[in-house]
C-alpha cells in the first residue's frame, strides 16, 4: 500500500477545524446546562408557590368544617338529655353537609344506663342513601377500645385521625375529625366523630397544575396517604414516591427557601424521570402536601431546542469529519493503532494467563480419597470477574465461588483480590460467616466504583461430612444424591454493598457419595439467538440425567452441563463469564484393627492414666518406640490443654479419649463438653523469636501439629471434638 503524507500546510487547518468543533460543542453544552438549571430553579419556585396556595385552600376548607361543627356543639349539648334525639342530630349534620360520609356520637360508657353500657348513634351516607343506626355493641363494635376514642377521652383534645379504608367500600378512603363533647356540668359526655371522604380534599388539591401529568398527594402526620388521584395515575408511582418520602436514607435536597424537600425518582414501569416536592406547612400540621412533576414535560421546550442544536452540531461534525477524512490518510497512524491493539491484546492474554494461574490446581488434592473436585472458568472476554477456589486445612475443605459485577479488567482485579482474601482469611478461620464478614468489610473499603461480588463460601469437614456454608447474594447450589435439589441458602447482600452487613452460616451434612454443584449466573443466564435463558430448570434436568446415568463425578457433572449449555446457545456470543465447581464427598471407611475408649476427669492427676492408656495401645499395635513416644507426647499435650482450660475453675468435667487404628493410621478422638475452642485457628507460633519476644500461647498447638500428620476440630451439639491422626504403616515392629 502506498503511504500518503500530510503536508505541513494542512496541519494548521485541521487543528483549527478540530478546535472550532470542540468549542462549538462546549458552548452548546454550557448553554444547555445553564438553561436546564434556570428551568429547574423556576420549577422549584413555582412548585413551592403551588404548595403554599394548596395548603391555604386546605386550611380554609378544614377550618370551615371544624368551625361549623363547633358552632353546633350547643345542639349536641341541648339534646344530651334526650338520647333518642341524638339520632336526628347526626342525620341532620350529614344531610346538611354533602362532603360528610358519616357522623357518630360515641357516649361515655354507661352514660345512659337504660341504653346499656355502649350507645353510639351513627348516620352514614351510602351514595344517595342516608342511614341512621345504633352502631355500638359489646360483641361487635366496641368503640371504647378504639384508639381515637381513647385519645380524645384521655387527652381532652380534638384531632384528625389517620386515613383508613371504608368498611363498606374498600375503594373509598376516609378520615375522621374527632372532638370531645361536654354536658352542662362540664363533664365529658361523648366523643363526636365526623367522617370525611378524602375525595373531597382530592378535588381541591388537584383542581389545577403546572403540567398536564402533574398531580398532588395529601399525607397524614405519619406520612400515610390521605389522598392520591388513583385511576388518573399509575398506582406503582404512588407506592414508589411514598417509599421515598418514608425512607430516611433516600437522597433529598432542600429548596433555596428551606421550606420544601425535593426528591428525584425514576418510574418503575416507563423509566420516566420525575421530581417530588414535599411540604409540611404549619397551617395544616401535621398534614403534608406533595406535588409530582415529570421531567419529559418540565424540560420539553429544552429538549426540543437540544434536538435542534444536536442536528446542527451533527451537521457541522459531519462536514468536519469529511474534511478530516479527505485531509488525513496517514498509514503510519493506522499501523501505530494496529501495534497498540496488538500490544493491548498481548497484555490481556498475559492477564488471562495470570488469572487462570490463580485457580487451584487439581494435583493439590490428587492424593485425597475422601473427596473429588473439579472446576471450570470461561471468561466472556479475555479476562473476567468470576472465580472459584479451594484449599485443604486441618482435614477441612474450604471452597468458594463468586461473581464480580461487571466484566473485563476491573472485574478481574476485584476477582484477584477476593481470591487472595479468601485464602488468607481461611488460613486461620473455620466459620464461613466470619470469613464472609472479613471479606465484606475489606471489600467495602474505598469501593469508589461501587462494585460488588456475589459469593458462596463452604467449609466441608472431611471426617464427618458436616458442611457449613454462607451465601452472599449468589445462586443457590445443588445437592446431588438420589435426586438433585437446591441447597437452602439465606440471600444475604453481596460483598461490597454494606460494611455493617451481618452474615450467618447454615449447616447440613453430606452423605457419602453426595455431590455439590455450584455455578455463576453465566450458566443460568446463557442466551441463545432467540434471547432465551438457559434457566434453572435446564440445570436441574441435566443434573437429574447425570444421576440416572450414574455419572455424578465432578468431571462428569461439569462436562455434561458444559455440553448442555453449548448446545443451547448454539454458537451465540457468550454474554457473561461462565464458572462451575463440583465437589463429591467420598469418605473411605477402612476396617479397624483396634478401638478402645477412656474417660478422664479434668484433673492433671489423670494424665498418668492417659499415658498408660496410650502406651497400652501403641504396644498392642507393635509400634516403633520412638514413634509411640512422639504420639504419646502429642496426645498428652492436647489432653492437658483441655484439662486446664476447657472447664471453669471448680467445675468438674469429663474428657473422652477414643483410639482407633486401621492397617495404616492411628486416630485419637478427644471429646469434651467444655468451652468452645478451636485450636486449629490459633496462629502458628514463631519459634524464631526469643522467649521474651514470643507472645504467650500457640506452642502447644505448634507441638501437636508437628508431631501428628493431621488435626481436625469440630464443635457439634455442644461438644468439642478434636481428631488427631498419624500414619504408622511400615513403622510397626515385626513380631
Amino acid at each position: 500500500m502506498k503511504k500518503t503524507k500530510i503536508s505541513s500546510d494542512k496541519i494548521p487547518q485541521i487543528a483549527i477545524l478540530i478546535t472550532a468543533a470542540v468549542l462549538m460543542l462546549l458552548i452548546s453544552v454550557i448553554r444547555q446546562n445553564y438553561a436546564r438549571k434556570q428551568i429547574r430553579n423556576n420549577l422549584e419556585r413555582n412548585a413551592e408557590m403551588e404548595l403554599i396556595i394548596k395548603a391555604i385552600d386546605i386550611r380554609h376548607s378544614v377550618e370551615d368544617v371544624t368551625l361549623a361543627l363547633r358552632n353546633r356543639s350547643w345542639e349536641f349539648e341541648q339534646f344530651l338529655h334526650y338520647p333518642d334525639s341524638l339520632f336526628a342530630v347526626t342525620r341532620r349534620i350529614v344531610e346538611e353537609n354533602p362532603n360528610f360520609a358519616g357522623c357518630c356520637i360515641a357516649m361515655v360508657p354507661n352514660y345512659y344506663p337504660e341504653k346499656g353500657p355502649l350507645f353510639e348513634p351513627y348516620t352514614l351516607r351510602r351514595g344517595e342513601v342516608i342511614e341512621t343506626v345504633q352502631l355500638a355493641s359489646e360483641e361487635g363494635h366496641d368503640y371504647s377500645k378504639n384508639p381515637d376514642f381513647i385519645i380524645a377521652a384521655k387527652n381532652d383534645t380534638s384531632f384528625w385521625s389517620e386515613p383508613y379504608q371504608d368498611e363498606n367500600d374498600p375503594d373509598v378512603t376516609l378520615i375522621t375529625y374527632t372532638f370531645p363533647l361536654y354536658d352542662a356540668y362540664g363533664d365529658m359526655a361523648a366523643v363526636v366523630g365526623i367522617d370525611l371522604n378524602t375525595e373531597w380534599l382530592g378535588k381541591l388539591l388537584n383542581s389545577r397544575h403546572m403540567f398536564p401529568s402533574s398531580y398532588n398527594l395529601l399525607l397524614s402526620g405519619t406520612n400515610k396517604l390521605i389522598y392520591s388521584p388513583i385511576g388518573e395515575i399509575k398506582h406503582k408511582d404512588v407506592n414508589q414516591i411514598m417509599g421515598l418520602i418514608n425512607d430516611s436514607t433516600a437522597k433529598r435536597t432542600v429548596s433555596a427557601s428551606g421550606r420544601i424537600t425535593i426528591f428525584s425518582f425514576i418510574d418503575w414501569e416507563d423509566h420516566a424521570k420525575g421530581s417530588v416536592y414535599y411540604y409540611t406547612p404549619n397551617s395544616i400540621r401535621p398534614w403534608s402536601i406533595a406535588v409530582i412533576n415529570y421531567d419529559d414535560e418540565v424540560y420539553e421546550p429544552l429538549i426540543k431546542m437540544q434536538w435542534r442544536n444536536l442536528l446542527l452540531t451533527l451537521a457541522a461534525l459531519l462536514i468536519l469529519a469529511f474534511i478530516i477524512q479527505r485531509s488525513v490518510r496517514s498509514l503510519s497512524k493506522l499501523q501505530q493503532a494496529n501495534l497498540e491493539r496488538e500490544h493491548i491484546e498481548s497484555e490481556l492474554n498475559i492477564a488471562r494467563n495470570i488469572q487462570m494461574s490463580m485457580l487451584p490446581l487439581s494435583d493439590t488434592v490428587a492424593q485425597r480419597d475422601d473427596f473429588n473436585i473439579a472446576g471450570l472458568l470461561e471468561p466472556a472476554k479475555m479476562v473476567g470477574g468470576d472465580l472459584y477456589s479451594y484449599l485443604i486445612r486441618d482435614e477441612k475443605l474450604f471452597f468458594c465461588i463468586g461473581d464480580v459485577s461487571g466484566k473485563g479488567v476491573p472485574a478481574a482485579l476485584v476477582m484477584a483480590v477476593a481470591n487472595s482474601l479468601f485464602r488468607s482469611v481461611s488460613a486461620h478461620e473455620t466459620n464461613p460467616a466470619r470469613i464472609m464478614q472479613a471479606l465484606n468489610e475489606i471489600g467495602c473499603q474505598r469501593n469508589e466504583q461501587n462494585m460488588f461480588v456475589t459469593f458462596i463460601i463452604g467449609v466441608l469437614d472431611l471426617p464427618t461430612g458436616r458442611l457449613r456454608y454462607c451465601n452472599a447474594g449468589h445462586e443457590k447450589p445443588f445437592v446431588i444424591g438420589k435426586e438433585a435439589k437446591l441447597l437452602p441458602a439465606k440471600p444475604h447482600l453481596p460483598l461490597g454493598v454494606m460494611d455493617d452487613m451481618i452474615y450467618t452460616a447454615q449447616e447440613t451434612v453430606l452423605q457419602p457419595g453426595e455431590s455439590l454443584f455450584l455455578y455463576t449466573d453465566g450458566l443460568t443466564e446463557a442466551k441463545n439467538e432467540s434471547h432465551e435463558l438457559f434457566g434453572i430448570k435446564r440445570i436441574e434436568k441435566g443434573l437429574q440425567d447425570c444421576i440416572t446415568n450414574e455419572s455424578v463425578t465432578p468431571e462428569k457433572l461439569i462436562q455434561t452441563m458444559t455440553n448442555r449449555v453449548n448446545g443451547f446457545v448454539d454458537g451465540a456470543e457468550q454474554s457473561d463469564d461462565l464458572t462451575m465447581l463440583a465437589i463429591q464427598y467420598t469418605p473411605q471407611e477402612k476396617p479397624l484393627v483396634f478401638r478402645e475408649c477412656l474417660t478422664l476427669n479434668n484433673k492433671v492427676s489423670e494424665i498418668s492414666k492417659l499415658n498408660a492408656f496410650v502406651q497400652s495401645a501403641t504396644t498392642t499395635l507393635n509400634m516403633e518406640k520412638g514413634l509411640a513416644n512422639r504420639i504419646k507426647l502429642a496426645v498428652e499435650e492436647a489432653a492437658t490443654n483441655v484439662i486446664n482450660y476447657a472447664y471453669p475453675n471448680g467445675i468438674e468435667g469429663n474428657i473422652e479419649i477414643t483410639i482407633e487404628a486401621d492397617e495404616s493410621r492411628i486416630r485419637f478422638i478427644l471429646t469434651d463438653s467444655g468451652a468452645e475452642f478451636d485450636p486449629t485457628g490459633v496462629s502458628k507460633a514463631d519459634t524464631t523469636l526469643s522467649i521474651n519476644e514470643r507472645p504467650i500461647g500457640g506452642l502447644g498447638v505448634f507441638l501437636v501439629r508437628n508431631l501428628m500428620d493431621s488435626i481436625n476440630y469440630e464443635h457439634i451439639k455442644g461438644k468439642n471434638i478434636l481428631r488427631m491422626e498419624k500414619r504408622y504403616a511400615g513403622q510397626i515392629v515385626k513380631t
